[in-house]
């Protein structure tokens, strides 16, 4: 028992090799314990080994059969493991198991509803807001006022503020002022919506240990290393089997959407928001140099390029994408278009562009995990979209070739046309699949999971016009951005 428990404190500091070694001594003494095999899952999964985990996590659910944690891990490591119908089985499953367990309907219901079962998703967490209240209730609650019909919509409002009322935990509040916003939304209660997202927003905004004006330092810093002798300093001769392409801008500007778009084309995979090079390369170049992010450009050596190609590449292999092209739709990456370019020279960079209005509006009324200030505050995202095209300026005027720019209502009003340019600057023909993208079932889990499983409308472009004037109170007349020339 004090091996398992010593194990348990090793993991939760995130020292995998110990807590490993912990584990496996208490299976040499029972190879039946399902604490230990549980603890090994983890560990796999936290080292991206998924088919080990797999297997520990198999023999963690034989042996803790009343625990629901170890199937919920077992789920996510057969997701990671690109086997999406064996983790609905898991998770369907684990439902027959705990009927009454409202976590087990969210965890099915988010499955359901990132792989476009939508209605399925609906069903399951209509049954779980019946189930004993937690706090996973407010989660579920707030997915329902957007996909349930507007009748049901006054049925939510009570549960909601009984939330409020029984919980005191702020981080929960968030989630369930932005439920209430967002039925009021929909119930045509604009006033009162815009209350419920102004609280929602300072609310996290509390949280967040840093204000955009800090990052100043950090994107100057961008420019003045990636400058003209950066991009003309002669390039690795790079080959690669496959094209690196780069969807960048600010968020909510339909990255998702393009995305899902390009990937019904039978060339084009997708790796998702994927974090490596933040996650993996920066850190390897920091480490290096003994420098941070962006001084370690200065010390691009051939020797380290290829390391962090390798890294990449890994990453693109682990992910199993094959295809020619291969996404990768983190928005954030326009801060790493330099090091990109020394990467891949080929590189394909679609940046979005969008309204600023339609786009920090669409911010400010949706709920970001992150506690980062410019996704809770509107004054905060408008400096964070003034230094992103002022980076996008700078990367435009050195690399033209290799930036291709694309308007997020442009895309709304002449998909096929707008998809046809964007094929081209990726060197692929066009494909009709490309505007049949809301029929997939491929995964997403982003934002905007539900709405690119219906065809395009133009909804998303002029919603902010409801709040147009109580928008104003909040941002001054001169908010303009350089993201988005015209607001339709």
């Amino acid at each position: 028992m004090l091996l398992l428990t010593r194990a348990n404190e090793l993991l939760a500091d995130n020292k995998l090799r110990e807590a490993e070694f912990m584990f496996k001594a208490v299976l040499k003494e029972n190879n039946k314990n399902g604490p230990a095999l549980f603890g090994l899952g983890r560990i796999c999964m936290r080292l991206e080994e998924y088919d080990s985990a797999i297997y520990y996590l198999k023999r963690a659910c034989e042996y803790l059969p009343k625990m629901l944690d170890p199937l919920f891990a077992l789920a996510d490591a057969f997701i990671e493991a690109g086997s999406p119908v064996d983790a609905k089985t898991v998770l369907e499953y684990t439902l027959t198991v705990a009927r009454h367990n409202a976590q087990a309907h969210y965890e099915l219901g988010q499955f359901y509803l990132d792989h476009g079962f939508i209605d399925n998703a609906k069903r399951t967490f209509e049954k779980g807001i019946t189930c004993p209240k937690g706090a996973v209730t407010a989660f579920m609650l707030y997915e329902l006022v957007q996909l349930a019909p507007k009748a049901d919509l006054e049925g939510y409002l009570t549960p909601l503020h009984e939330l409020l009322n029984e919980y005191d935990n702020k981080r929960l509040k968030v989630v369930v002022y932005y439920a209430l916003a967002k039925c009021c939304h929909r119930l045509v209660d604009y006033n009162q919506a815009f209350d419920y997202f102004k609280l929602a927003n300072s609310t996290q905004l509390d949280y967040c240990d840093f204000r955009t004006e800090y990052m100043q330092p950090f994107f100057s810093s961008i420019k003045t290393h990636c400058n003209t002798e950066f991009f003309n300093t002669p390039l690795d001769k790079v080959n690669t089997t496959f094209i690196p392409t780069f969807i960048v801008g600010l968020p909510r500007t339909g990255s998702t959407l393009l995305e899902q778009m390009l990937i019904q084309h039978t060339n084009i995979g997708s790796m998702g928001e994927s974090t490596v090079i933040s996650d993996k390369l920066v850190p390897f170049l920091t480490h290096r140099s003994e420098s941070p992010f962006p001084d370690c450009l200065q010390n691009l050596t051939t020797s380290v390029l290829d390391h962090c190609r390798s890294l990449y590449i890994d990453e693109v292999k682990k992910l199993r994408v094959g295809e020619q092209v291969v996404i990768n739709k983190l928005p954030a990456n326009f801060q790493n278009i330099g090091l990109i370019y020394k990467l891949f020279p080929d590189a394909r960079v679609i940046h979005l562009t969008r309204s600023f209005n339609a786009t920090a509006w669409s911010v400010f009324s949706n709920h970001f995990a992150e506690n980062e200030p410019y996704f809770c505050s509107l004054t905060e995202f408008q400096s964070y979209a003034h230094f992103h095209d002022d980076i996008m300026s700078h990367f435009k005027t050195k690399i033209p070739r290799n930036i291709y720019s694309l308007s997020y209502e442009d895309l709304l009003d002449e998909p096929a046309l707008e998809i046809r340019k964007v094929l081209n600057f990726m060197y692929q023909e066009f494909q009709p699949e490309c505007l049949e993208f809301h029929k997939a079932r491929h995964k997403v889990n982003t934002l905007s999971k539900a709405q690119v499983r219906q065809p395009l409308n133009q909804a998303p472009r002029s919603n902010w016009r409801n709040y147009e004037k109580l928008m104003s109170t909040i941002l001054p007349a001169d908010h303009t951005s350089q993201t988005t020339t015209t607001d339709p």
